[in-house]
């Protein structure tokens, strides 16, 4: 998520942040802030979510400037670092930023691309003929080797039945060359018969034996043509698309006519899917440091899958001076679609040190929530409790973009003071 803050002087006025959601900046602050709540209950201000004010507006009470900051949610939800404690659309309590956590650093990079899968055929016909049985529709999820559809077979079984008979005849034939050859053989041998006719005896036996040999093929052959008839899936997967209806004619190699076609359906193996997106060549090289991806498909925005970073395109494209990343996807299920759309978020790399040491979740707060020592390994927040401000130091550690990591002295859920820090005072009251 992306926070927009604006700064709010004097009687509170915060024309910019407001005229962001189509206030207009005539109207009042407290009608205007109304005027914002109203258009996001509509739904008129979709990518705008309250979340609270910061600071106060000068009184005799309270011993702080005069300005205080609106924030808002722009685009939210993108990873869990980046996801409030509480529900989207509840406001935080007045001045407060909860902290958040999370296993991931502050995203790297975030891409839209499309969802492709590892495996996609297309189920085309061997044979020609006219179908006349489908036993599938789009969208059905099929086995490997599942009967999709039968073509009228009349001709081919017919050729199939017609090679069983010419087979046979030629093993009769072979046969009696076998006892003829025999019989010369056994007078050649006595020298009852002349070389010649030991010669086309023995001619005739080795032509019945080829005979045979080529009759056994094409039988085999009409019976495949036959099997081919019935139409079955080379994979298993999610039908994507079929091309055809029962009575239509297919043509082996008509291709994609008006009266012939080959093409069946497309099927997609869905438990293989990567999202291929295309980066800039400035940004390539930070994509080589990232370990994990988040995955959020456009058709379900509630949705968040794993991913890393399957291969980057040794190319890239010149006119558009991109490379492509291919991002796998773990553990897909049914609510992805072949060729729609997914924003990737690319995390860096988590430092195998930190990583093994750590053993609870990471806690990130805005850069704006602390006030680093000049040490560097701790900072002062201002937590709320019971009421009031409280001065707390806090132990940080890595740096990423404009989030600090707390690695000791905040817990998940607490609330803190998210800008401003300079103008608050250890025991300031919090407005009611």
């Amino acid at each position: 998520m992306v926070c927009f803050a604006c700064a709010v002087t004097g009687d509170g006025d915060g024309a910019g942040a407001l005229a962001t959601t189509g206030v207009p900046a005539s109207t009042g602050a407290a009608e205007r802030l109304v005027a914002v709540r109203r258009k996001i209950a509509q739904g008129n201000a979709e990518s705008f979510v309250l979340v609270g004010i910061m600071g106060f507006k000068p009184s005799s009470s309270t011993a702080i400037g005069s300005s205080a900051s609106l924030y808002l949610i722009v685009r939210s939800g993108y990873s869990p670092m980046h996801t409030m404690s509480s529900k989207p659309g509840s406001p935080q309590p007045p001045g407060r930023e909860r902290t958040r956590s999370a296993f991931f650093s502050p995203p790297v990079l975030t891409a839209t691309g499309k969802i492709v899968s590892d495996h996609k055929v297309q189920v085309v016909t061997k044979v020609s003929g006219q179908i006349v049985a489908l036993f599938f529709e789009q969208g059905d999820r099929v086995e490997k080797d599942q009967l999709l559809a039968r073509i009228e077979d009349v001709t081919y079984r017919a050729r199939r039945d017609e090679a069983a008979a010419q087979l046979a005849k030629s093993r009769a034939r072979l046969e009696y060359q076998k006892i003829s050859f025999v019989r010369t053989e056994r007078l050649y041998q006595q020298g009852s018969a002349p070389d010649i006719e030991y010669a086309d005896a023995k001619r005739g036996l080795k032509e019945a034996e080829a005979q045979v040999a080529a009759e056994e093929a094409a039988l085999e052959y009409g019976q495949k043509l036959l099997d081919y008839c019935e139409v079955t899936a080379p994979i298993a997967g999610v039908v994507l698309e079929r091309n055809v209806e029962v009575g239509d004619v297919v043509a082996a190699e008509g291709g994609r006519g008006a009266n012939a076609n080959a093409q069946f359906a497309s099927i997609a193996d869905m438990s293989k899917l990567r999202v291929e997106v295309d980066i800039s060549e400035l940004d390539i090289d930070r994509i080589r440091q990232v370990k994990s991806c988040t995955i959020v498909p456009d058709a379900y925005k509630d949705r968040r899958y794993e991913g890393h970073v399957l291969w980057i395109d040794p190319g890239a494209d010149y006119s558009k001076a991109t490379v492509q990343v291919k991002v796998r996807i773990k553990d897909p299920d049914d609510r992805l679609r072949v060729e729609g759309s997914a924003q990737v978020t690319f995390l860096p790399e988590v430092e195998t040190a930190v990583a093994a040491t750590q053993t609870g979740p990471i806690l990130w707060i805005p850069a704006s929530a602390c006030l680093p020592d000049p040490s560097g390994q701790t900072a002062t927040v201002f937590m709320a409790l019971d009421g009031r401000l409280r001065r707390s130091t806090v132990s940080i550690g890595r740096r990423v973009g404009g989030q600090v990591e707390v690695t000791q002295g905040l817990r998940e859920g607490q609330s803190i003071a998210a800008d401003g820090l300079a103008n608050l005072a250890d025991g300031q009251r919090l407005p009611s």
